[in-house]
């Protein structure tokens, strides 16, 4: 592993990079509350790739923006694309968990042309209205009680004032798994980069921009589809990221294979190489 920081357009971006430089690009996008180490322990089995695993804005070793506009989604695409560019790529295979997931949507929405194929683990579609009309049906019975830490994020200044030196806390009771631990070295990472000054602001600035990322995704996404060969990896244990929101994903995605495995949200850290041949299947097709 070869971990660096790349300058870009757009600001500085960690990368960690697995595999032979000759090897396909595979662009690896983490999600909350973790970094790009969320992928450490799949690439031993990702050997016909190079995994280029970058920390998103605002948590890893990235850089702490305190902009807020910069943690809109498609601002956060962007930045991956930034990097892209700056390693020379123009395609490359791409992948995204929870936010990650969100975000490598933006970018086969923006510019499809430079993603040969598309992976989206445990994330909702932001294409898909009937998946999502199907989960919020569900979820309202419980009133949403699962996703409560996403309306205590959105508020502003609190979580700034309750978090701060208990980041050894709060990430840990995230950081778990259901099927299989998280490895203890995953979690020790996480918290060290949550505890780098602001990453309580600029983790949350992912969810306050939340309600301005389902306004475009409304007007801009629903019901248009993604004609990218896309793999839905889904932890079908996970209480956020539930089976229903995958329920219409074959009206939105033209070229779509789903693959279901026995683990929660944190399914790259719970199963890293039953994901990984999943990935790897999909790669070689």
């Amino acid at each position: 592993m070869t971990g660096k920081i790349v300058s870009t357009s757009r600001g500085e971006f960690h990368l960690r990079e697995y595999g032979a430089h000759s090897n396909e690009p595979l662009i690896l996008v983490h999600g909350w509350p973790q970094s790009s180490y969320c992928w450490h322990h799949m690439t031993p089995y990702l050997t016909d790739s190079r995994v280029l695993a970058v920390d998103l804005r605002g948590m890893g070793d990235s850089n702490r923006d305190l902009s807020i506009d910069k943690y809109h989604k498609d601002q956060m695409a962007q930045d991956i694309f930034a990097v892209a560019d700056a390693l020379g790529l123009e395609t490359f295979n791409l992948g995204g968990h929870d936010w990650g997931g969100a975000i490598v949507q933006e970018m086969a929405h923006i510019d499809p042309d430079r993603i040969k194929r598309l992976i989206v683990i445990n994330m909702i579609l932001i294409n898909n209205p009937k998946g999502e009309a199907a989960a919020a049906q569900l979820l309202i019975t419980h009133h949403y009680r699962s996703s409560w830490y996403q309306h205590f994020l959105s508020i502003k200044d609190f979580p700034e004032a309750i978090l701060t030196g208990k980041e050894d806390i709060w990430v840990p009771f995230f950081s778990r798994g259901i099927s299989n631990p998280i490895p203890q070295d995953a979690i020790d990472e996480y918290i060290r980069c949550y505890k780098i000054n602001n990453t309580i602001t600029t983790a949350a600035n992912i969810y306050r921009t939340l309600k301005h990322d389902r306004k475009r995704w409304k007007e801009k996404y629903y019901n248009r589809a993604i004609n990218i060969p896309t793999l839905i990896i889904h932890g079908v244990l996970d209480p956020v990221i539930i089976k229903e929101y995958l329920i219409g994903a074959e009206e939105v995605f033209s070229d779509l294979k789903i693959e279901r495995h026995n683990g929660g949200h944190f399914i790259c850290d719970e199963q890293p190489k039953a994901v990984a041949e999943s990935i790897n299947n999909f790669l070689a097709a």
